[in-house]
């Protein structure tokens, strides 16, 4: 029999705040790697099956999260469908949307950062100010904001909500929290050495905790196309 994921304390806890603050279904659909006695080069996910338990653990918790796996090399275009580049990936939503991802099992203060995802999603309050909710109306392209974060950093989980609530308010907005440990090459390639480092569509990179209005400020940035300027030198 495997030994829980979730102690028994958390557990007590995680029910009490679900029954309190969960109001409508959370979809997690969670792509995987599905048990084989075959190994395939290339093909190995060792956090795979230690994700899949720690989802089903929470989702035993209450009736208002429907969890589902996904086969991704079996089901690639559903994978594909759904933004899903690596393995393993968690996307919650209300409504099968995938604009927001986690990459990576969601443990220690991830697992904050999940549990907050899924109170504002079933929920459907955003914890964003109206002036950021406003603002976010003025997007005109897509937004790709990645979080990369580890599982000990306490300033990561803040973060990775707040990138997660641009994608729930906006839908030309997607977010990926990014566990480093386990996807150690695509941190090299953004050169992440600590953490938390927040990337937008590829170009714009941001060490360290932000604020809501600093990260905003820079998905305007990197969304917002500039207004054409006309022969007499007027926007328009």
């Amino acid at each position: 029999m495997q030994k829980p994921m979730i102690s028994d304390q958390d557990r007590s806890q995680l029910k009490r705040t679900f029954r309190k603050d969960l109001k409508a279904q959370v979809q997690i659909r969670l792509f995987t790697l599905k048990p084989s006695v075959i190994t395939i080069p290339g093909r190995e996910c060792p956090r795979c099956p230690q994700t899949l338990q720690l989802l089903e653990e929470l989702a035993a918790l209450t009736p208002k999260i429907d969890l589902e796996t996904v086969d991704f090399y079996n089901d690639p275009q559903v994978a594909q469908d759904q933004g899903v580049t690596r393995i393993p990936a968690i996307v919650i939503s209300a409504d099968g949307s995938s604009r927001d991802k986690f990459y990576g099992a969601p443990m220690g203060y991830g697992m904050a950062a999940m549990v907050a995802d899924i109170k504002t999603i079933s929920r459907s309050v955003s914890p964003l100010s109206m002036d950021t909710r406003k603002k976010l109306r003025k997007l005109t392209q897509k937004v790709h904001i990645q979080v990369f974060v580890t599982p000990a950093s306490a300033d990561c989980p803040g973060l990775a909500c707040l990138a997660h609530a641009l994608a729930i308010e906006n839908p030309l907005v997607a977010a990926d929290v990014v566990e480093i440990q386990e996807f150690p090459m695509l941190a090299r390639n953004y050169g992440v050495r600590s953490v938390p480092v927040t990337v937008i569509n590829e170009h714009i990179r941001l060490s360290g905790p932000l604020s809501e209005p600093q990260l905003l400020e820079k998905v305007l940035e990197a969304g917002v196309r500039p207004e054409p300027v006309t022969a007499d030198g007027t926007t328009g």
